[in-house]
């Protein structure tokens, strides 16, 4: 099966994270037999608005004269907002398949009812299919756009690779809490550490491992060496999932602080794999899949998270391993080689049937 890839979101060798779930998908269906004629994207992100412009200026010629390059049998676009031009060209001078993936931002960003929004619901409208990474954002996007009749494809950001995220726990030497996140504004860093000081400071002893980079990486080094139990905290920075999977397996509880409508989250469900018990805030993709009690916790303020993981604490061993064997059983179907072959296995039925 023949593909084309239209992403303004790429990795480059600067900004490794960047666009990492499209890189990751494009892998996937190509294990998975697929083919892409062409990919056209934009690699790391610009500092300057000069930069910005001269990028997407090519990036849009590129994609604009690719339409009359025919080979492939479906164009897979990433990122509504940015590509909503080339969806218009393509859908003028070509008849193949379009498929747009949703990513998040490029529906929470847009305020409604704007002309930017407007014309992404008559944008949408043109694609064969729309993919998205979870149930719950399907819900949003359906409730934003309610007059828009094509099929959703539930796929959860690339899932996780069970052969790296699984438990040891042989490894939790110590009471550990664990964020992972990119150290960005909304993402809950300041939270995480109110979280682990009131624990420390209300006789909970507990060591925190932090990992991730971001814009705001220099303010929270500083917050790290004022705060008080900075002993216990082990910052890591940006890590290989391999060094991912060896924090969560270290770690019994893994503290999921964000501020934003995440549209998966998919964090969680990697430190699920590993049998952490996820303690969420109660907003946006998580509560899709963390039942409250169950299988982790939900909260909505750091006195309350507190307050759970404490509950959590005080529970007898056996009931503590029933709650990890839950979580370490909801993250089983996001098991990456299967979401991937039953992503290809649905491009092949969407181009045999258009």
């Amino acid at each position: 099966m023949k593909i084309k890839l239209l992403s303004n979101m790429y990795p480059s060798q600067k900004d490794l994270l960047f666009g990492i779930f499209v890189k990751k998908t494009v892998l996937a269906l190509e294990e998975n037999g697929a083919e892409f004629t062409q990919k056209i994207v934009i690699k790391g992100k610009r500092s300057s608005s000069f930069q910005k412009l001269l990028t997407y200026t090519t990036y849009y010629l590129k994609a604009v004269f690719s339409v009359f390059h025919r080979e492939h049998e479906l164009v897979y676009i990433h990122f509504l907002t940015h590509n909503l031009p080339l969806i218009s060209w393509y859908n003028l001078f070509q008849k193949k398949p379009i498929v747009i993936n949703l990513h998040g931002s490029d529906i929470s960003a847009v305020k409604q009812n704007s002309w930017i929004d407007k014309y992404q619901a008559k944008m949408l409208k043109k694609a064969a299919e729309v993919v998205v990474p979870s149930q719950y954002f399907k819900a949003i996007v359906q409730e934003r756009y309610p007059d828009i009749n094509i099929p959703f494809y539930v796929y959860p950001s690339g899932g996780i690779d069970t052969t790296i995220f699984y438990p040891e726990l042989s490894k939790r030497k110590s009471l550990s809490i664990s964020f992972v996140s990119r150290i960005d504004k909304g993402k809950g860093w300041r939270d995480f550490l109110s979280i682990f000081s009131e624990l420390n400071t209300n006789g909970t002893k507990i060591h925190a491992t932090i990992a991730g980079d971001g814009a705001e990486k220099e303010s929270f080094l500083e917050a790290i060496k004022n705060h008080s139990y900075n002993h216990l905290i082990d910052y890591r920075g940006f890590q290989s999932k391999e060094q991912l999977a060896e924090i969560y397996q270290s770690s019994e509880l893994f503290i999921f602080p964000t501020q934003l409508p995440e549209s998966l989250g998919l964090v969680g469900i990697e430190a699920m794999a590993c049998q952490n018990v996820v303690f969420a805030r109660n907003i946006g993709g998580p509560t899709g899949y963390v039942e409250s009690g169950e299988n982790g916790f939900l909260f909505n303020s750091v006195p309350e998270a507190v307050q759970q993981i404490k509950k959590y604490l005080a529970l007898p061993k056996e009931s503590k391993e029933i709650i990890q064997h839950k979580a370490f059983a909801t993250a089983k179907p996001y098991e990456a080689q299967q979401v991937a072959s039953n992503l290809y296995a649905n491009f092949k039925t969407l181009c045999s049937t258009s």
